[in-house]
């Protein structure tokens, strides 16, 4: 295969794209479209519709659309070139619109000069780093590493701007050329905003000459559909991804600096114009730029006359900032089923066998945790005790990802709405009482919204379940807990009452009361692991179509496990409004939310002990703070997420799996000293090329586990 012939599609094989969508995605389109209608008409304010107001509202929505149809352009190009969907791109944008900022504003460099360094040199280098330091090595990653990779990347550079730029000090960017415009009938347009249209309108356009009629663009979809074939035939993989991030950070630059006049310079409002680059990028199946620009004009639209004529006080307040999220699930439902694969390559899930460790040595690691935290408790102020609490139900939290992500494959962003709905339900059984027994009512509510996530799950794999995910994860934040029936503004409280003759007001007492929990439920997980269902889970993370060859209907696996996970999540959440005694609905939004999958990826996603390191880890800087006064920590807490990033990239098997190798080795080591009894059975084969014995993989078996599994080495290092 040539350059010149090498396929054009980043996706998988289907029937060609139409304007018409197949009559079996009709109703779902009509549905939405109902829902649409009815939703306008109900909050319709009564503005009068003229040809004014109608321009207004065409005018101000097409530039804020254009905006996003920049942003989503260098989602477009990073996935085409690179395979990589990258969740940073808005953090980038955010961070290029401050050193605009600092540029022109602090410095009185001209806005002209401030434009060209930022966009043509600041952006592309800092892309160019990016890519050689980090994203060369997520190619051939699974999707969920290189999910967790970028959004380590975008909270970390959240925390590096709010450090050098302080979030309490006020600043802005005036709009190009002022408020000086043109008018067309009765309404001024900005040029600011006319620049904006102009712009997006030259990217789609000359962005989707390049990918699609020039060598360079073929090159780029060659790399991404086989990059080893690509280099074969004269294509230069390296140099690709260096031009495709350069690009792509360029333009979240442009977007970024085009977009501070409008919403002002401020950290998150700038980082989460993502999540409408997502929607404007899925409308074009992220590969047909002139589609993205349309749906980014579409969503602006939608927005604007949302402002202008819909009632959006009251209980619908946050019904703009929704609508993203909204337009992002309704283009899900629009596509193909099942069409997305990263890459070339439908991964969803870790690389290499999902370990399954003996019950016995779960229940020894639960125990040495029992112990230890009875000892470090001991002598714990009130604080402290608080600290090791929130680490405790944070890692029981991060055990809802085991079986989804860890096991099946599934990339869920939207563990913390589960939560969340746990947290109420707690409260609104238990809460007078705060009889634990309402934990058990947190875990059975939450449980059908996670059969709810999971009709999508259905019909979309890898990259477009995850941002279903994120979408259903924006619709609870906005639109379910801020609601005053839920958590309103005040949120909700719960006592702690005596329990089996424990006094849970007591905070180490509840300390134990927690860990005990978390170990209930991590044997649990870990005897799942080792039944038929955790073996049809990782069947079903290592090919789907095998399990539907051998009887394993995945429908029903993928309702069972994100039920499963769910009520994993709600328990929880309900552990966490105790620990609290109050919770808002400021906890539980999409960005409390997403660390959490860094988290658990980092300790190791595929293991109890995992979603321990991970709850471990939450609060480790935080007590070490507090403990040492030491600058150094305070930068590591700001770079901590990209830290995390890097850790990711380089081993994707997490913390856990590390812990065990080493373990191991001290194992092997002690036990290579002494003689074996007589009539002992014979010793393990010498150590492979890897150093482990028994396989040149490293990886040492078990005579308790299923044949071909890799035992765990150690009950604390494997499970515990």
């Amino acid at each position: 295969m040539s350059l010149a012939t090498a396929p054009t599609e980043e996706l998988a094989p289907g029937p060609p794209a139409t304007i018409r969508p197949p009559a079996r995605r009709l109703p779902a389109i009509l549905l939405i479209a109902a829902l649409g209608v009815w939703a306008a008409s109900a909050l319709w304010v009564g503005n009068p519709v003229t040809v004014d107001t109608v321009l207004v509202t065409l005018i101000t929505g097409v530039s804020l659309g254009s905006i996003y149809a920049m942003a989503a352009s260098g989602l477009v190009v990073t996935y085409t070139a690179t395979g990589i969907f990258n969740f940073a791109q808005g953090a980038i944008g955010m961070l290029m619109a401050f050193i605009f900022w600092q540029l022109t504003v602090d410095w009185g460099i001209p806005t002209v000069a401030g434009v060209l360094l930022t966009v043509l040199v600041a952006a592309p280098v800092f892309g160019m780093a990016l890519e050689a330091l980090l994203m060369r090595h997520l190619v051939q990653a699974a999707l969920v590493v290189q999910l967790v990779v970028t959004i380590g990347l975008m909270l970390g550079l959240m925390g590096v701007a709010q450090t050098i730029w302080d979030p309490r000090e006020g600043r802005s960017v005036e709009f190009f050329f002022g408020f000086e415009g043109f008018t067309v009938g009765d309404t001024v347009v900005l040029w600011h905003r006319a620049l904006a249209v102009a712009v997006a309108a030259f990217f789609a356009v000359g962005l989707r000459v390049l990918l699609r009629r020039t060598r360079l663009g073929v090159t780029m979809r060659a790399v991404v559909d086989n990059r080893t074939l690509a280099a074969l035939h004269g294509a230069r993989p390296r140099r690709v991804s260096l031009l495709a991030w350069a690009l792509a950070s360029s333009t979240a630059a442009l977007a970024g600096i085009l977009l501070v006049p409008e919403v002002g310079l401020s950290v998150e409002p700038l980082t989460f114009l993502t999540v409408s680059a997502f929607a404007a990028a899925i409308v074009g199946r992220l590969r047909n730029l002139p589609m993205t620009f349309v749906g980014a004009m579409v969503l602006g639209i939608m927005l604007t006359f949302t402002r202008n004529f819909l009632d959006v006080s009251g209980r619908w307040a946050e019904l703009p900032n929704a609508i993203p999220s909204l337009f992002l699930l309704a283009a899900l439902l629009a596509l193909p089923q099942a069409r997305v694969q990263l890459g070339r390559m439908a991964t969803t899930g870790l690389p290499g066998r999902v370990t399954a460790a003996p019950v016995r040595h779960v229940a020894i690691g639960m125990v040495i945790l029992l112990v230890a935290v009875v000892v470090v408790s001991a002598g714990a102020d009130v604080v402290n005790l608080n600290r090791l609490t929130l680490a405790i139900v944070t890692a029981a939290l991060l055990l809802s990802y085991v079986p989804l992500t860890g096991w099946s494959g599934q990339v869920s962003l939207a563990q913390i709405t589960f939560a969340g709905i746990g947290a109420f339900t707690m409260w609104k059984v238990a809460g007078e009482s705060g009889n634990p027994l309402g934990l058990l009512a947190a875990a059975a509510v939450a449980a059908p919204f996670g059969c709810l996530m999971a009709l999508p799950a259905l019909r979309l794999h890898g990259l477009y379940l995850a941002l279903a995910s994120l979408a259903f994860a924006l619709v609870g934040q906005y639109l379910l807990f801020a609601q005053s029936e839920v958590f309103g503004v005040a949120g909700r409280s719960v006592t702690r009452p005596e329990f089996l003759g424990l006094d849970l007001a007591d905070q180490r007492t509840f300390l134990l009361f927690a860990t005990v929990c978390f170990a209930v439920l991590g044997l649990g997980v870990a005897a799942l692991r080792r039944s038929r269902l955790g073996r049809r889970l990782v069947a079903l993370r290592d090919s789907e179509a095998a399990c539907v060859t051998l009887g394993v209907n995945p429908i029903v696996t993928k309702l069972v496990v994100y039920g499963l996970s769910a009520a994993l999540a709600g328990f929880a959440g309900g552990l966490l409004i105790m620990q609290r005694t109050t919770s808002t609905a400021a906890e539980f939004t999409m960005l409390m939310g997403i660390p959490l999958l860094l988290l658990v990826v980092v300790g190791g996603v595929e293991k109890v002990s995992g979603a321990l390191i991970g709850g471990a880890l939450s609060v480790f800087l935080i007590f070490a703070q507090a403990t040492w006064d030491i600058s150094l920590l305070r930068s590591i807490e700001i770079l901590g997420p990209a830290l995390m990033a890097i850790s990711v990239a380089r081993n994707p098997d997490g913390m856990s799996a590390d812990i065990a190798k080493v373990v191991g080795r001290l194992r092997r080591r002690v036990g290579g000293g002494r003689s074996a009894p007589p009539g002992s059975p014979p010793t393990a084969p010498p150590p492979g090329p890897s150093g482990t014995a028994g396989s040149p993989s490293g990886e040492s078996t078990d005579a308790s586990s299923p044949v071909g599994a890799p035992a765990a080495p150690s009950p604390v290092a494997a499970e515990g």
